[in-house]
């Protein structure tokens, strides 16, 4: 645990809607030249928007991976310190879920009065097999390669948020300095599990589960696509003038799906070079550059 990071909260009772949420960088809009042609009162609102859909990012991994893969696997025959490990990571997860939802509510009571998720929408279905192949990892361990992806990547976020912490609002802040205080140990566990998981899979289903994240990755991780389209559709229902302009908007963010430069401000071997190392270890992510163009195994040798 690390800390040097308390985890009270000192943010002031209210929400302070004259601050941006996030660092501008972390969000798609910023990265497309339509960015400058609003003006500062509608960034700062694309901004907070888009705060909001990232926390429903945070609790949608965490109740809808890492709840079912965890206490499946505390009960599967891990090594005795690591299934105990499970309990506290549910846990803490759980506490992390409550934080970012309790926050999402205070910002915008009317977007989630009646559900957790306003921008992420899936379907029954959809729902329905995530849950399924997430309670069997033995069969599919891929998912512990999105855990250790995203919560590697959180960190990252969390840092430089706490670096940036003067010019944000307090409240997200603070969350992220409570959600950083547990997650070295989070990825820690993450490692374990593949060491122990992964390395003792057969080599074909290694190669299919690569393949597999590879396609889960493109689909839902690594470019805006449905929920990042759902806030500026948002934005643009607070902002009469940006009406017009939203087939625009659209356009440029889909676009970032074929920048590489994009790309790399979401995942690089700065933001995740943890896991980028361990991809680097196995042969059965030679093709991932092909989806997420920040990780190139020819980094390898001079990381």
């Amino acid at each position: 645990m690390m800390a040097t990071l308390p985890v009270q909260t000192h943010a002031p009772a209210a929400v302070d809607f004259e601050r941006f949420f996030l660092p501008e960088a972390f969000t798609p809009l910023y990265h497309t030249s339509s960015y400058a042609d609003l003006t500062r009162r509608q960034q700062r609102r694309y901004n907070q928007l888009y705060a909001l859909y990232f926390n429903e990012q945070i609790t949608f991994f965490e109740t809808s991976l890492a709840e079912s893969v965890l206490l499946p696997l505390a009960r599967s025959g891990l090594p005795a310190p690591l299934a105990r490990a499970m309990a506290t990571f549910v846990e803490e997860e759980s506490r992390h879920t409550n934080m970012f939802r309790a926050l999402n509510r205070r910002c915008a009571p009317d977007l989630y009065a009646e559900d957790h998720f306003h921008f992420i929408r899936l379907s029954p279905v959809h729902r329905h097999v995530l849950d399924w192949v997430a309670r069997h990892t033995r069969r599919f361990p891929l998912v512990l390669w999105l855990m250790l992806l995203q919560e590697e990547r959180s960190m990252f976020y969390a840092r430089t948020i706490l670096r940036e912490r003067e010019a944000l609002e307090p409240h997200f802040v603070d969350v992220h300095r409570v959600h950083l205080a547990d997650e070295a140990d989070h990825v820690r566990w993450d490692e374990e599990l593949i060491d122990h998981i992964w390395d003792a899979c057969p080599p074909v289903q290694r190669r299919i589960n690569a393949e597999l994240f590879r396609w889960l990755v493109g689909e839902f991780f690594n470019t805006p696509k449905r929920g990042g389209i759902r806030v500026l559709a948002r934005l643009a229902a607070e902002f009469e003038d940006l009406g017009p302009r939203l087939p625009e908007l659209r356009r440029q963010v889909l676009g970032l799906a074929r920048s590489p430069a994009y790309h790399r401000s979401l995942y690089s071997r700065d933001i995740v070079p943890r896991t980028f190392a361990r991809f680097d270890r196995h042969t059965e992510f030679s093709r991932l550059g092909r989806t997420l163009y920040g990780y190139d195994r020819r980094d390898a040798a001079c990381a």
